[in-house]
């Protein structure tokens, strides 16, 4: 087991082998892939693409407290991230469009050339609370994923978190499908409140 294991890292594993049992079964925790099936058989590299700016205010927020004007460092991570923050209102977190997977893709792709455990396939799960999945994106999407992936080490498939459903891109075949990952959360929820 790693030494540090993320909460992407659990959640990936959690949503994969509930909704692809036949194509991992039972996922472990590792390192370099961060997931990888018993048998050697395939490894996922698991990565939050929301970016570390983002990361710092939702947990700067989650620790604040309730109905108390923001921080001033609240406010500064704010204005980094690009989300408005008016004194009358909420934060407004505007959405970005998916094809802002590309580049965290592209990371990935470098350093999974650079050295990984020798498995018999590689994949990704990327996660954004922030990004867009519309239908209208994903075609491109898929089309933009696929030039990418040319490099002598390259990945299957490529998960998606987003915008309440899950889309896997199958790069060797040159398809994608979506399902909607509201129902899992909500049972790995109350799995873990329990």
């Amino acid at each position: 087991m790693p030494k540090r294991t993320s909460p992407y890292e659990i959640y990936a594993k959690y949503i994969l082998e509930t909704m692809y049992p036949a194509r991992y079964g039972t996922l472990l925790l590792r390192d370099r892939p961060d997931l990888q099936t018993a048998d050697g058989a395939a490894g996922i590299e698991v990565t939050s693409v929301n970016g570390e700016t983002f990361e710092r205010l939702v947990t700067e927020i989650a620790v604040s407290k309730p109905y108390q004007a923001p921080s001033e460092r609240i406010l500064d991570l704010c204005a980094q991230c690009g989300i408005e923050y008016h004194a009358w209102q909420t934060f407004v977190i505007n959405p970005l469009p998916a094809a802002g997977f590309v580049e965290p893709f592209r990371r990935k792709l470098k350093k999974l050339n650079a050295g990984y455990a020798l498995l018999g396939r590689y994949d990704l799960f990327l996660y954004s609370d922030r990004h867009t999945l519309d239908a209208y994106e994903l075609e491109p999407l898929l089309e933009m994923l696929c030039e990418e992936n040319q490099a002598p080490i390259s990945y299957h498939y490529v998960y998606i978190d987003a915008d309440g459903k899950l889309a896997c891109f199958d790069l060797v075949h040159h398809s994608y499908e979506v399902r909607p990952t509201g129902d899992v959360r909500e049972k790995l929820l109350g799995e873990t409140a329990e």
